[in-house]
Parts: C-alpha cells; sequence; structure tokens
C-alpha cells in the first residue's frame, strides 16, 4: 500500500508529498531497525522484526 502511494503521487508530481511520506516510513523503518539490534536481534531477524513494525499493519489488507 505504500508503494501504491508513493507511486501515484510520483506520477502526479507532487514531490513534495513524495518526500515527506517516503521520509516518515525511512525514518520509522531506520528506528525500527535500530531498536530491535539494540534488542538483541542481529542480521536477517532484525530486519524482519523491523519490516513487520513498519509495515506490518499492511499484511491484513
Amino acid at each position: 500500500m505504500v508503494t501504491i502511494a508513493l507511486v501515484l503521487l510520483s506520477w502526479n508530481g507532487k514531490l513534495v508529498a513524495l518526500g515527506i511520506i517516503g521520509g516518515v516510513f525511512l525514518l520509522w523503518f531506520s528506528t525500527a531497525l535500530a531498536w530491535a539490534y539494540a534488542d538483541g536481534d542481529h542480521g536477517r531477524h532484525a530486519l524482519q522484526r523491523a519490516y513487520n513494525v513498519t509495515f506490518g499493519w499492511g499484511d491484513g489488507f
């Protein structure tokens, strides 16, 4: 869903909104990844945890 929203924003020329929304998700993912790493998870498991925290809400659709 996030990818579709970003593609639609770029297609319509809304580059400022694209940068803001993309930046928010990048910041959220990097924060979740740092949190998972601080909890002792490393490698693929840390990436999976950060992905689930950031984009896991979209799995129900």
